[in-house]
C-alpha cells in the first residue's frame, strides 16, 4: 500500500526495474481509514504475513470488508483512489506494473487484442499460480545487486501474461505465432549467448537476434532446449568459468568478470551451489 509519510511503515526492501516497482514491507495498523490517491500502475498486493481484517474503498465506492490471510491478493487498478483499513500488523509485497507493460506483452503475444485492456478488481482472493509469481519476484530481488535480470523479465513477462488472462476485460484474437525455432534460429541464439556472457542479456535482446516477441521466444526455447532462457544462461556461465578456472591464468575476481557473474561474492555463491564446490576448491582438483 503506498503510503502518506504520516503512516508507519518499516520498509524493508524496494525494488524497481523496467515497468515493474516491487515494495516488501510490513505496515502497522493505522489508527483510522486513509485514503490514497489514485496512481498511474496497477497494483498486485500479496498477503505474506500474519492475519488481519482489511477494508477497501475504491473511488469513493461502498467500501468491502474481509478477514485476509497469507496468500490473499488484492487489486488496486490504475487510475482509481483508494481507502484502506487494517487492524493488525502485516507482512505484505506489492507489485507495482504499468498499464504499458499489459498492452505490450498483449501486443507481442498475438493471442490478445491490446486495444483496450482493463485490470479487473480483486479483493482478498486466492490465486495460486499467481501467489507463486509473486513469491518467485519477491525470493529474486532479496539478492540485491546480485538479481538475475534475464530470470526477472522472464517473471515479467508470465506475470503480464497470467494477468491478461485470468484478470483482465480483453479480447481473444487467436493470431497464429511460430511454432517452433528453426535450427538457423537456435544457431544464432546460442552464438550471441557464448559472444555476450560477459555482459548483462535481456530476454529482449535474445529475442531481437531471432525476431521473435520475448513473450513466444521464451517459450520457444524452452521447447528446443528443455529449459528456459536464464537457465541455460547460467548453466553457460557456469561452464565458462570452470573453463578459465582449469587453466589457473585468472584470479577468481577476473574469472566471475569473464564469465558474466556481478561480483566475485555473487559468483562463489552460484558456482557453490550448482557444483556443491567454491571456485577455488574447483580449481585446486586441477
Amino acid at each position: 500500500m503506498t503510503s502518506p509519510s504520516e503512516q508507519p511503515i518499516d520498509r524493508q526492501l524496494e525494488f524497481s526495474w523496467k515497468e515493474l516497482h516491487l515494495r516488501s514491507e510490513i505496515c502497522l495498523p493505522p489508527p483510522d481509514r486513509i485514503a490514497y490517491p489514485s496512481s498511474s500502475e496497477h497494483c498486485i498486493i500479496v498477503h505474506v504475513a500474519n492475519s488481519d481484517n482489511l477494508e477497501r474503498q475504491l473511488d469513493a465506492k461502498k467500501w468491502q470488508c474481509s478477514p485476509s490471510h497469507p496468500g490473499g491478493l488484492t487489486f488496486v487498478p490504475a487510475h482509481q483512489k483508494v481507502g484502506w483499513f487494517w487492524d493488525r500488523e502485516v507482512e505484505l509485497f506489492e507489485i507495482h506494473l504499468s498499464p504499458l507493460l499489459l498492452e505490450r506483452v498483449a501486443r507481442e503475444s498475438g493471442e490478445i487484442d491490446s486495444g483496450s485492456i482493463e485490470l479487473r478488481d480483486r479483493f482478498t482472493i486466492r490465486d495460486p499460480f499467481l501467489e507463486q509469481l509473486a513469491m518467485a519476484l519477491r525470493a529474486e530481488i532479496q539478492r540485491g545487486n546480485a538479481v538475475n535480470h534475464l530470470y526477472l523479465e522472464s517473471l515479467q513477462n508470465v506475470l503480464a501474461v497470467h494477468l491478461l488472462r485470468h484478470h483482465c476485460a480483453i479480447e481473444i484474437s487467436n493470431l497464429s505465432a511460430p511454432k517452433k525455432l528453426t535450427q538457423s534460429q537456435l544457431k544464432q541464439i546460442l552464438n550471441y549467448i557464448q559472444d555476450n556472457l560477459g555482459n548483462e542479456i535481456e530476454l529482449a535482446e535474445l529475442a531481437k537476434v531471432v525476431r521473435i516477441s520475448p513473450h513466444h521466444f521464451g517459450k520457444l526455447f524452452k521447447q528446443n532446449m528443455g529449459i528456459p532462457p536464464y537457465r541455460y544462461v547460467l548453466q553457460c556461465r557456469i561452464d565458462r568459468a570452470k573453463k578459465l578456472l582449469a587453466k589457473k591464468r585468472l584470479s577468481i575476481a577476473a574469472i566471475a568478470t569473464q564469465s558474466g557473474f556481478y561480483d566475485q561474492s555473487h559468483f562463489t555463491n552460484v558456482f557453490r551451489r550448482y557444483t556443491a564446490l567454491t571456485p577455488r576448491q574447483y580449481q585446486k582438483n586441477f
